[in-house]
């Protein structure tokens, strides 16, 4: 048996009776599709990308989150008898990580090959330990073949879970264009407003009006597309993956919590996550610093302008 048909055997123990959202065979071949068009011959050797991220839904998020740390390994398992087939090598031992894309519908997914030195392997590979530790003290996982969690929304995910870390991609990666967003907390406000005024119409006998969404506090306006972010709440999390951050960019260069941006009253200010590729305000690395109407935030390889 050749290792595709290994590597299938070994996802469907994984899985068990439980039905795998999508195709990990279609998975695997994306994945070794994805290495052979990022390999790079670097001093005379072709060096295969070390770090494969994959996107999939925000309904098949909760449903894989017990199986994360084996399915990671049987990719990455994968992907290594894949390089050797063809005398590829990597910087470090290829790192898998699962990431949710608000975008896709149940069932899909997609697969990035990207070219990381080997500091930074060393950084993911020690990010992505924590989150997958703070996943399986979340669902209380023991044995190493746990029984699938109850489906929950990522909301409630992200209330529930630890702090997660915040990992990304290199500088090599190619942006992914941002969709527009609406916040977790402009969602809540909008609920509550309708809410009330459905009660309000009932009690009268009125027509019940629609909701008014809440007017944005400030806006994050990407230079490359014009597209528009609004901010809606005093404290806003960019990120890049919906279940931990408020502002969600398609970024394979951003982390899952990259940056902070708080509204006192009269100033704005932003912070640093400890993300990994960092951010920048008017080109110039920060940690923390205030920000002025048309500053120049950069995220990963995404640029925006802030309008507060």
């Amino acid at each position: 048996m050749n290792f595709l048909g290994t590597f299938e055997d070994h996802v469907a123990g994984i899985f068990g009776a439980a039905r795998a959202p999508f195709s990990f065979k279609k998975l695997a071949k994306q994945a070794a599709h994805e290495m052979e068009d990022q390999t790079l011959v670097v001093d005379g050797v072709n060096t295969a990308p070390a770090l494969y991220t994959i996107l999939i839904s925000s309904d098949d998020d909760p449903l894989m989150a017990p199986y994360y740390p084996q399915l990671t390994r049987e990719v990455s398992e994968f992907v290594r008898a894949s390089a050797e087939k063809k005398r590829y090598v990597f910087v470090g031992e290829p790192l898998v990580r699962f990431m949710i894309d608000p975008s896709l519908k149940s069932g899909k997914f997609s697969v990035f090959a990207e070219n990381v030195d080997a500091p930074t392997l060393g950084r993911l590979y020690e990010e992505e330990r924590a989150y997958q530790k703070g996943l399986s003290g979340q669902m209380n996982v023991v044995n190493p073949r746990p029984a699938p969690q109850p489906r929950m929304s990522v909301t409630a995910r992200a209330e529930a879970a630890p702090d997660p870390f915040a990992p990304s991609a290199d500088d090599f990666a190619t942006p992914i264009p941002v969709p527009k967003t609406i916040t977790r907390d402009a969602m809540a406000a909008m609920g509550a407003a309708g809410a009330a005024s459905s009660v309000a119409s009932r009690m009268a006998g009125t027509r019940q009006p629609q909701p008014q969404p809440t007017a944005p506090l400030a806006q994050l306006v990407d230079v490359v597309t014009g597209d528009v972010l609004d901010i809606v709440q005093t404290r806003c999390t960019v990120g890049r993956e919906r279940a931990a951050a408020d502002v969600v960019l398609r970024d394979p260069n951003v982390s899952r919590r990259h940056a902070e941006l708080t509204y006192t009253g009269s100033d704005w200010t932003i912070e640093d996550l400890n993300s990994t590729n960092g951010t920048l305000v008017n080109n110039r690395r920060i940690t923390r610093c205030p920000l002025r109407d048309g500053d120049l935030l950069t995220f990963g390889l995404s640029t925006f302008e802030f309008r507060g």
